[in-house]
């Protein structure tokens, strides 16, 4: 999951960078940032030591209707949103508020969530 995870913050990165050289274009670059979807994305992931996870998440089975979010992501472009979170819990959202006042308190919430996750 970590490369998946660094690739969604790449491509944050990328539309940014992309956002500010094209501003004078007249062209927009928005940013969907979503949370969980119930897709098969879990079941397809490829763990740490190689081998494919091969189960669905409780948190992706749990998670946002595909057509709810596509409707959010587009009624957001079309309000002209440059950034939005869409689909995120309340966790998410407290996880997202750490992040930014307590990033090593968050850090070690998520190490405990991996550790546990690897155990059972």
């Amino acid at each position: 999951m970590v490369s998946y995870a660094a690739s969604k913050f790449a491509v944050q990165g990328y539309c940014e960078a992309l956002r500010s050289e094209l501003a004078s274009s007249g062209i927009t670059v928005h940013v969907a940032s979503p949370g969980y979807i119930r897709t098969n994305l879990s079941k397809s992931a490829i763990k740490g030591n190689g081998s494919i996870h091969g189960k669905m998440d409780a948190t992706t089975a749990n998670g946002a209707d595909p057509n709810h979010v596509a409707t959010v992501v587009l009624d957001s472009v079309s309000l002209g949103k440059s950034d939005f979170i869409v689909a995120t819990t309340l966790s998410a959202k407290v996880a997202l508020l750490l992040k930014k006042i307590f990033p090593s308190f968050l850090d070690k919430m998520l190490q405990k969530r991996y550790d546990e996750a690897e155990s059972v």
